[in-house]
């Protein structure tokens, strides 16, 4: 793992659960500036109280999809690293799965389009375990078959092939993380 230390780094959905631990750990760790962009569908300022101390994070209440906004941020905050940590609640796919499937998706398009044209340097997307579906063998490792039963782990596992297939073509420093029962 490369040191996050002195580097200007940029959390989607900072305001999240995790994403807000990430933005306190990434703090701890010694970035020199720690951006969070969380439109708050599931972020609460609650989250972000103890990095709202620090003189060295900065909050946007924005949509992550949106690109001249990102674009934006990313060059006045002269961002080097992406946490990918934005998403929509799984729940959420249940009465909107268009809207669902397509955040996730977008979000990452967003964020490829803009590492492509060399905004910022490196790419750590989150996934989610949602995209394996059901276990078919135990313990699921990274071999497993992705099988997604919802709108929102289609989305998640879509904008994976997209990140790895980026990945594959073009040379970006990209990383794919899926966390299992957060």
């Amino acid at each position: 793992m490369r040191s996050i230390e002195g580097k200007n780094v940029l959390v989607t959905g900072g305001a999240g659960f995790i994403g807000s631990h990430l933005c306190d750990e990434l703090i701890a760790r010694g970035a020199k500036k720690v951006v969070c962009v969380d439109n708050f569908f599931l972020g609460k300022m609650e989250n972000i109280a103890e990095a709202m101390e620090h003189e060295n994070f900065v909050l946007y209440r924005d949509d992550c999809r949106q690109f001249g906004v990102m674009q934006s941020i990313i060059e006045k905050e002269e961002i080097e690293v992406v946490f990918n940590m934005a998403t929509i609640a799984l729940n959420y796919s249940f009465f909107n799965p268009f809207d669902a499937y397509m955040v996730n998706v977008e979000i990452a398009n967003t964020l490829l389009e803009l590492l492509k044209v060399g905004a910022y340097k490196t790419l750590i997307h989150t996934s989610s375990s949602e995209a394996y579906g059901t276990a078919q063998y135990s313990p699921m490792d990274e071999n497993h078959p992705t099988d997604p039963t919802t709108p929102y782990a289609a989305g998640k596992a879509a904008a994976d092939i997209m990140v790895h297939s980026f990945s594959k073509v073009l040379p970006l420093d990209i990383s794919i993380i899926r966390p299992f029962n957060n």
